[in-house]
């Protein structure tokens, strides 16, 4: 059964946080927290353990960082699992495209929207939007307080 099976593939990786998810209430078998670093181990063991990987997209949390969000299911066995990993906004993170061909969509249409660097993609470019395009749309980046109550600048 994969809901015993995936957290003892994922113990040796000594990630963060690998428990049961309240699938009533998020959807969710399995919630693992991992760093940016541990992804391609993380999606290899999912891997192994015959999971595909469903989603991958990101939230931008904070000014410090955004978080990735990987989401893997399973087609014989109801077991769906999110991965959440926090990384700096100066960061890069590392592809899982090696194990995964399919997230080479994924993280580029995460690059295009977030402007999330994934170190070691094939072909790392704008999916959506024009290649000369110079915003992430989905980034948080608000004017400064002033400019957003429409006060007149000092």
């Amino acid at each position: 059964m994969l809901l015993d099976s995936i957290p003892k593939a994922l113990a040796p990786l000594n990630l963060e946080k690998v428990a049961p998810g309240e699938y009533a209430k998020t959807g969710y078998h399995l919630e693992v927290a991992a760093t940016p670093a541990q992804m391609p181990a993380v999606a290899q063991a999912l891997l192994k353990e015959g999971c595909l990987l469903e989603s991958l997209t990101a939230v931008d949390t904070s000014r410090e960082a955004f978080t990735l969000v990987y989401h893997f299911a399973n087609f014989y066995e109801l077991c769906r699992t999110v991965v959440h990993a926090s990384l700096p906004k100066d960061a890069e993170a590392p592809t899982i495209s090696q194990v995964y061909p399919g997230a080479d969509w994924y993280e580029r249409e995460v690059y295009d929207l977030f402007g999330i660097k994934f170190a070691g993609h094939p072909n790392l470019k704008r999916l959506l939007l024009p290649e000369d395009a110079t915003i992430h749309p989905l980034r948080k980046e608000f004017p400064e307080e002033a400019e957003v109550k429409g006060e007149a600048p000092k």
